[in-house]
């Protein structure tokens, strides 16, 4: 007996505005993220203290963070910036609730991780700076 072959026919364009959105709300909720922990930096930077960890170090990887939230935004360098954000986002959470996790926090975590994987691992989409940089570059290569 033959197994049948079945084959997933995915829309490209639709596949492309969920990536989209996907990233437009995962960056801005790293944003806001990043933001609260600038704006709260006292109770931040007291929190890296008294767990041992430089306050340049905590700072730095807040700004990375910001950094990487608008890359996610633009599109720009996605699978790369989604990949350092479940870093980073890992380690603001573990200075900023000083490594007192509850589980509300936690599973809100995990979903936070679990909307930057389909960007790792699919890319950014039709709608992205990167998608435009490589349709730029296969035009010019065509060119001659």
């Amino acid at each position: 007996m033959t197994t049948p072959q079945v084959h997933c026919n995915i829309d490209e364009k639709m596949f492309s505005r969920a990536i989209f959105l996907t990233r437009l709300l995962t960056g801005g909720v790293l944003l806001y993220m990043s933001v609260g922990c600038l704006l709260f930096y006292r109770t931040f930077l007291t929190n890296a203290v008294a767990l041992n960890i430089p306050t340049s170090i905590a700072m730095g990887v807040v700004i990375a963070n910001l950094f990487l939230a608008l890359l996610l935004l633009l599109g720009w360098l996605t699978r790369w910036a989604a990949g350092l954000c479940v870093l980073c986002t890992g380690v603001l959470g573990f200075v900023f609730f000083a490594s007192n996790f509850n589980k509300v926090y936690v599973g809100l975590l995990i979903l936070l991780i679990a909307a930057l994987l389909p960007m790792v691992l699919l890319g950014p989409g039709r709608i992205s700076l990167d998608f435009a940089n490589a349709r730029r570059r296969v035009e010019k290569e065509f060119r001659g």
